[in-house]
């Protein structure tokens, strides 16, 4: 029996760019990058309500010529209402202000093409519609693995509002410049790299860095080899999150499934939209009308259809959701919820297959604790027991009414569910609150389920998230019509469920002392691997040679070489030899980076071969 991998090297159209399969007349989804409206809106200000966005995506392992590109009207709302469209300049059912696009341009090996719609340069989008298309645009054949610049001038009146869509990824020459007239934007056509304007590049690589228009929905002909094409239904954490800008790849890639469906293993890489956002909920995608409507994308995908001679932009639908389905009980959780979605997809897509990704863990790093104190010792005890808290070790202690209670503690082990620190002293014992006691997971040991998410898979509503990657896995009730199991590819190694703790990640030591009197800043921290990290990576620095007394907790902006780079300026002396590790996730929900990357570097790339037909 051929396994995957033998399977596609002994056919050309599994293997991708092989030359046969596919229909040099079809548009199809292409880009890297691109992705849904979805945010906080933008309000122009007086001197910068003109706008050019600049974004670059980049091409499959095909040759692409013939594009068209879409603005849209509106945008999803992200969190607990997600992926509902009702970020809008109005209000719902009442339009507000129109964006003019004042022209449109790609940019591909040096050369600018310009962009029509309906034969014109320019096009006014009007709010809560769905937009507008571009003209089909053929140029010169743009090689495999091209970067395609795409450049949106457009403009309100200074007050106005305007969709968000795109945080710019500087290290890749994205840019965003603004002005009070279209005349001054356009001569950056001859400084494509020149500084965006500062009043609009701000909070880089965070989640309030501002979302700029741009197009969402993108597609093209070209030499397509028949390789599957993807549809995502996806939430916050196979959309991007949390990685916002700086932490792209060198395609433009955020977040684990991007990631893992471009890399060039197996089959090859896999042109995807992602239809998600963040807070992206089964049971409120591809329904609802007024004010719960979550249907325009859709409509769009079927504008794409009928212009493209009844032929859809994509091949396989991939479903990563399910995190933010959780419910009371698992029948509501997996058939109210998840499943709900399914059946729509199916109805509006029959025969399409569907592949489904289980969605990954939910834990807390906290457990509940009680404090009394004497003088000026505290004695914590945590019912639940200790589970691998070390002496010498720093947790966080917070909830506490009394917050001379409260802090970052170096605790001494007392016994199997007690621990002690030192503080100043209080004239109240025992503390009361809702007080609770922090590892920032550095241990799986430590953490707890969230609800639905207690492992495993028992029957229980508890066990809902494991319930449902068990009834994936066996196709239950047709869920889906394939399976590709992200477990193995994020859990810890030491205990299952729960996310790996920090000392099971790979770290670093300082190698010259940042710091030097504890007041005096420094932005800069120098290691003997920097390798290991990225930008927007949270670390935290213990104090060597044990590791378990914290001394400080920042972010990442930039690498170079061995040399990092701080989001903020600290003060805190590192000193030569202290432990620095990169942080698992901010929430127990949305990886950093370096999980990011084990999931993405940990599922089979032989895997993809679940999305032909």
């Amino acid at each position: 029996m051929m396994n995957a991998i033998s399977l596609a090297l002994a056919n050309p159209m599994l293997r991708g760019g092989g030359g046969a399969g596919g229909d040099p007349d079809r548009y199809m989804f292409f880009a890297t990058r691109n992705r849904m409206p979805s945010g906080n809106i933008v309000t122009a200000a007086s001197g910068t309500n003109y706008v050019c966005s600049k974004i670059v995506v980049n091409t499959p392992q095909y040759k692409t010529r013939t594009f068209r590109f879409h603005l849209s009207g509106f945008a999803s709302t992200e969190g607990g209402n997600s992926p509902q469209e009702t970020v809008v300049t109005g209000t719902i059912g009442t339009p507000g202000n129109s964006v003019v696009a004042d022209a449109m341009f790609i940019r591909v090996a040096g050369v600018f093409y310009q962009c029509t719609f309906a034969g014109l340069n320019t096009v006014t989008v009007a709010d809560q519609t769905n937009g507008a298309w571009t003209d089909e645009l053929t140029i010169p054949d743009v090689a495999p693995e091209s970067e395609i610049e795409i450049w949106l001038f457009y403009h309100t009146a200074v007050g106005e509002k305007i969709w968000p869509v795109y945080r710019i990824q500087k290290h890749r020459g994205e840019r965003v410049w603004g002005a009070g007239d279209l005349a001054t934007l356009l001569a950056f056509k001859d400084t494509p790299l020149a500084d965006s304007t500062a009043a609009l590049d701000i909070n880089y690589a965070t989640v309030t860095q501002p979302q700029y228009y741009g197009p969402d929905f993108m597609v093209a002909k070209g030499d397509w080899d028949g390789r599957p094409v993807v549809l995502g239904l996806v939430d916050s954490i196979g959309e991007a999150r949390q990685q916002f800008s700086a932490a792209a790849d060198a395609r433009g890639n955020l977040g684990w499934l991007r990631r893992w469906l471009d890399r060039d293993g197996g089959i090859g890489r896999i042109p995807h939209l992602m239809i998600g956002m963040p807070g992206n909920g089964s049971v409120r995608e591809l329904t609802g009308t007024g004010a719960a409507i979550a249907t325009r994308r859709w409509a769009i995908l079927d504008e794409i259809t009928a212009f493209n001679n009844n032929k859809k932009p994509f091949t396989v639908i991939a479903n990563q959701m399910g995190q933010n389905d959780t419910a009371a009980t698992y029948t509501q959780f997996f058939n109210t919820n998840y499943r709900s979605l399914v059946t729509r997809l199916r109805a509006r897509y029959p025969g399409v297959k569907i592949v489904a990704l289980p969605p990954l863990g939910r834990t807390v790093s906290t457990r509940a604790v009680t404090l009394t104190s004497v003088g000026t010792v505290v004695t914590a005890t945590i019912a639940s027991g200790i589970n691998g808290l070390a002496t010498g070790q720093t947790v966080s202690i917070s909830g506490a009414a009394q917050t001379e209670y409260n802090g970052n503690v170096v605790i001494t082990v007392t016994g199997p569910n007690s621990f002690t620190y030192n503080f100043a002293g209080s004239a109240t014992s025992p503390a009361t609150g809702t007080i609770t006691a922090n590892d920032l997971y550095l241990r799986a040991a430590y953490q707890s389920f969230s609800a639905n998410n207690t492992w495993p898979a028992d029957g229980t509503d508890a066990s809902g998230k494991w319930r449902l990657r068990a009834d994936i896995l066996a196709k239950t009730s047709a869920c889906c019509d394939d399976a590709i199991d992200t477990y193995a590819a994020w859990v810890s190694g030491e205990r299952d469920g729960v996310w790996p703790g920090m000392l099971e990640l790979p770290s670093t030591v300082v190698t010259v002392q940042s710091g030097t009197d504890g007041v005096a800043t420094y932005t800069t921290i120098e290691v003997a691997d920097a390798s290991i990290f990225g930008p927007e990576q949270e670390i935290s620095t213990y104090a060597g040679p044990d590791g378990l007394a914290r001394l400080s907790t920042t972010s990442i902006g930039s690498v170079s070489g061995n040399m990092i780079t701080i989001s903020i300026p600290r003060s805190t002396v590192l000193p030569v030899g202290s432990i620095v590790r990169p942080s698992v996730t901010p929430d127990g929900v949305h990886p950093y980076g370096v999980v990011i990357d084990r999931s993405a570097g940990g599922i089979p790339q032989s895997e993809k071969v679940k999305f032909n037909p």
